[in-house]
């Protein structure tokens, strides 16, 4: 049949409208195709995003766990211990960090040593007296009696005829006490000072020391067999030359252990006696704000911050191998799902 003798059939108007709408069919099919795969592609994304966020948190809890100490503690982070209300502080009782019966202090503080840690604390209150002198030298008493000493102090205050034979002198610093007292102590000691006047707010502050403490003994040791082998060497020296060289090598290390026992047990005494500050103040009377408080506060939550962070590191340490095992998972998954779904397409079946 040639050219001229094809006839095409006659374009109905009917036929027209089945071939427009199947074409947007097809269209409609394929923008729906496409809308579906945006649609998969984007919860995919939301789920991958939220899976993460959840190791993120799951690590910054399970860290802290795995450390044994939360951030406060092992960052020397603040306790407050007494909130200041309306119509004055707290009581005592109301706070189990002071240990209201005597036993809560002596328990928390005899964890340390259970954990094996080593914690330096430091407290710092502020005590409303009638007589801040008095109070002071009383504070002073109560530490002595607790096995500890009174590190510094300073008094404000008038003498009278019922103090005349005690030494007060004229700051404008105000009463304050410095006292160090036994660390698993520390608590009950806070928590008798009611017994002195009205405690109007208190903190303790502990920083973990056990990885210094640690690095220290390591180093001694190692500097005292340094020491041994020169000493070893000097008794061997078979000549001036190698007996000078040996001794000026062994003042050296022996500078060096000296200056290393003395942090090591500056730090060990730290640790056995917790430094507590005490500031009295006569009823009424406004407390200067501290110059230093803002450092102290910047300090104490940039060590806060780093210690979280460390527990995040430890924590996603401790999930990296599951993850890896749940990604090879996921993995084999994929490439079975879309096997299949190429087969499917290959076989002419829809896809799923």
């Amino acid at each position: 049949m040639t050219g001229p003798d094809l006839e095409l059939p006659e374009l109905t108007s009917e036929r027209q409208d089945d071939i427009e709408a199947a074409l947007f069919a097809d269209i409609r099919a394929e923008v729906s195709r496409s809308t579906e795969q945006s649609q998969r592609r984007r919860r995919r994304a939301w789920g991958y995003t939220g899976a993460a966020a959840a190791v993120i948190v799951v690590a910054g809890f399970v860290g802290p766990a795995l450390s044994g100490t939360g951030a406060s503690s092992s960052a020397g982070g603040s306790v407050g211990l007494y909130d200041e209300g309306a119509g004055g502080a707290v009581a005592p009782e109301a706070n189990g960090d002071l240990g209201g019966d005597g036993g809560g202090g002596a328990e928390e503080n005899g964890s340390t040593a259970a954990t094996g840690r080593e914690v330096v604390a430091t407290s710092s209150t502020v005590l409303e007296a009638g007589d801040p002198a008095a109070a002071a030298r009383e504070i002073g008493d109560r530490a002595d009696a607790a096995g500890g000493y009174v590190e510094s102090m300073n008094v404000s205050a008038a003498p009278s005829a019922e103090s005349s034979g005690d030494v007060a002198t004229s700051s404008a610093d105000g009463t304050w006490i410095t006292v160090r007292v036994p660390a698993d102590t520390l608590g009950d000691f806070l928590a008798d000072l009611d017994d002195v006047g009205e405690v109007r707010s208190s903190e303790i502050s502990r920083e973990d020391v056990t990885a210094q403490s640690t690095d220290l003994r390591a180093r001694i040791s190692a500097l005292q067999t340094s020491v041994d082998r020169l000493e070893s060497l000097i008794s061997d020296a078979a000549t001036t030359a190698d007996l000078l060289t040996a001794e000026e090598a062994l003042s050296q290390r022996q500078a060096e252990l000296d200056s290393l026992r003395a942090q090591s047990d500056a730090l060990a005494d730290d640790v056995a006696l917790s430094s507590a500050t005490i500031t009295v103040t006569e009823p009424g009377e406004v407390v200067a704000a501290d110059p230093q408080g803002f450092g102290d506060g910047f300090t104490t939550g940039w060590n806060a911050l780093v210690a979280t962070v460390n527990g995040i590191v430890l924590g996603l340490g401790f999930l990296l191998p599951w993850l890896v095992v749940a990604g090879i998972v996921l993995a084999v998954v994929q490439v079975v799902r879309r096997a299949r779904r190429r087969a499917r397409v290959r076989s002419g079946s829809p896809e799923a």
